[in-house]
């Protein structure tokens, strides 16, 4: 995972790029002057750096249902495996244990990378399921 994450910043040029994410509409948004990098993402989960622990988005009725959802194989292959730490809806722990879930949540979905953002006390764990590039045409709004 993190070799691809090297690959599809690199590739889109993107390590110093002013980014923001929408949870409703799964996405990632990475800005340039000419031109947008959009990224679909699935919330693997959360951090609370006060709680100690990381929650699965399928667990967290704060976060849209389409991320968990998105999980489900996820899930599912944890069962199959007896895998507690992907079946346990909340795990003690912080950033290492969830950079460990988006990454086997990441390999599971044969997804493009991951990210990770801060906002506050919460830690926001992603996998990156697609990128576009799309150009914007000066003047127009978008």
């Amino acid at each position: 995972m993190f070799e691809q994450n090297s690959a599809w910043m690199w590739d889109f040029e993107l390590e110093k790029t002013q980014y923001h994410w929408d949870l409703a509409t799964s996405s990632l948004i990475f800005e340039r002057a000419n031109e947008r990098v959009i990224a679909t993402v699935c919330l693997v989960g959360t951090t609370s750096e006060v709680e100690g622990s990381f929650l699965w988005s399928w667990a967290n009725p704060a976060i849209p249902s389409h991320h968990g959802e998105a999980l489900a194989g996820v899930r599912d292959f944890g069962e199959k495996h007896d895998l507690g730490l992907l079946t346990s809806a909340e795990i003690k722990g912080g950033r290492p244990e969830a950079i460990e879930c988006m990454c086997i949540a990441g390999r599971i979905q044969r997804a493009i990378g991951t990210f990770s953002d801060q906002a506050g006390d919460v830690g926001l764990y992603f996998t990156i399921i697609f990128l576009e590039r799309k150009a914007l045409i000066p003047g127009a709004d978008g």
